[in-house]
């Protein structure tokens, strides 16, 4: 069913900011089950932006599969300014409204 939020403004909807390395460690097939919910949220048109925390010399660019799972913009976290943050937000609200951005 639809939220009370939904009811209140149907023009509204939620956007999805993951922060994460990208390895998921809980449970039996972790990535998996990553996975799946993630395109589980891009069918159902959430919009996304993974904000990828990775560090390190060895990187498994895990977090831009999320990303790529979510169908979400993928933003290495040396890269993010609140600028950026404020644009990808700006840019789901003013698609989905039709807007330009």
């Amino acid at each position: 069913g639809r939220t009370a939020e939904a009811r209140r403004d149907p023009t509204r909807r939620p956007l999805l900011v993951v922060v994460t390395d990208g390895r998921a460690t809980f449970g039996p097939d972790p990535l998996g089950r990553a996975h799946v919910a993630a395109e589980h949220l891009a069918a159902r048109g959430v919009d996304s932006a993974v904000v990828d925390c990775e560090t390190g010399g060895f990187r498994m660019g895990l977090a831009a599969r999320l990303a790529e799972r979510l169908r979400a913009e993928h933003i290495p976290l040396g890269e993010v300014t609140a600028e950026d943050l404020t644009d990808v937000v700006r840019g789901a609200t003013a698609t989905y409204r039709g807007v330009a951005a």
